[in-house]
């Protein structure tokens, strides 16, 4: 049971990053961004938050299947 939920939290790295990240990176690399603006500043910042939530799907499906017995 412990690897479907690792295989859970890994798998949802997928969806988060279409659903929620994608939004913020298609802002980013839009036409016309200036790079030197606040707005930019505060997407890149929005990005980092965001791929800190990827971040954690996956250190704790990397937890659980650290923590399962290994077989022989």
């Amino acid at each position: 049971m412990s690897w479907l939920i690792g295989a859970l939290f890994i798998g949802s790295v997928v969806p988060v990053t279409f659903k929620i990240v994608m939004p913020t990176n298609k802002k980013l690399l839009g036409p016309g961004q200036d790079l030197s603006s606040a707005e930019t500043r505060a997407l890149l910042d929005q990005r980092r938050r965001l791929h800190q939530i990827r971040s954690a799907l996956s250190l704790v499906a990397f937890a659980i299947f650290s923590w399962l017995p290994r077989e022989a």
